[in-house]
């Protein structure tokens, strides 16, 4: 059995070359993967879906990384839904760092190394697992 079975994943992305590679990594770690292109998809998909993790671009057209997060956050469906942020441009860390909702649980610099990614979705899921044990 992998290591990611029967967790589900929700990778969103705008970029369908970072998508992919996300979603084939995790999959082939054994996750269930739902994607999204953009932030109103991904919200949509969320609070539908409740996935176990999202990884989450920062720079999007439309609605971006920034703003789904902060939604996530104040979302009471969503709030305990750990989250991983991905970007290829590190200065926009601030943006989620600086809101005054909770930081996010994990980030990736792009371009994302493979070995990186399945370490702290991995991470992520054992916390998240443990937080809900404890509630």
């Amino acid at each position: 059995m992998s290591d990611l079975s029967g967790h589900r994943i929700l990778v969103v992305d705008d970029d369908p070359d970072a998508r992919e590679f996300i979603k084939t990594v995790l999959g082939d770690d054994g996750a269930t993967i739902i994607e999204a292109q953009d932030g109103l998809e991904a919200l949509a998909i969320a609070r539908k879906d409740k996935p176990d993790l999202v990884t989450l671009d920062i720079n999007m057209p439309g609605k971006g990384g920034a703003q789904v997060y902060e939604e996530m956050r104040e979302d009471p469906g969503l709030q305990s839904v750990p989250v991983c942020i991905v970007s290829g441009q590190p200065e926009l860390r601030k943006l989620i760092y600086q809101r005054v909702v909770p930081p996010p649980d994990g980030y990736l610099d792009k371009p994302i190394n493979e070995d990186a990614l399945l370490l702290i979705v991995k991470k992520l899921l054992a916390m998240s697992k443990r937080k809900s044990s404890e509630a």
